[in-house]
């Protein structure tokens, strides 16, 4: 299983722009979960992973959504699995409230979209200092 990660315009991978906003340790903390999906194959043995509802939110497909807590931050990681069983995340924020803001939900459907048409994808490298 690979981690794959969007494209944005510029070249630039968007969920490395959210790594690099972060913390060191709530950074370390998403890249050991991302790890261990990769090492054991398998995304659904995770008690920290749950799916966005598509009735609610008025999309199709998959959108698994990863809880990561360090300490007082919290994270969400929103990602899709490929026809490959690889991993491609769509979209990182910082959690500030109780429910998934629209505006974080959007952003990750509209990826999932770029996704499905074609949108440039690339390998994600998780820096072995912080593993």
């Amino acid at each position: 299983m690979k981690i794959l990660t969007l494209q944005g315009h510029d070249g630039t991978s968007e969920f490395d722009v959210f790594l690099r906003s972060v913390s060191t340790k709530l950074e370390a903390a998403i890249c050991k979960k991302f790890q261990a999906y990769a090492e054991l194959n398998d995304v659904n043995t995770s008690n920290s992973l749950k799916i966005l509802n598509p009735r609610i939110w008025g999309y199709k497909g998959t959108i698994y959504k990863l809880r990561v807590d360090c300490g007082k931050e919290s994270a969400r990681v929103l990602f899709a699995k490929t026809q490959d069983n690889d991993i491609v995340l769509l979209h990182g924020f910082i959690k500030k409230t109780r429910k998934t803001p629209s505006k974080d939900a959007k952003i990750s459907m509209t990826n999932l979209e770029r996704l499905k048409h074609g949108a440039e994808v690339s390998e994600v490298v998780l820096p072995r200092s912080l593993l």
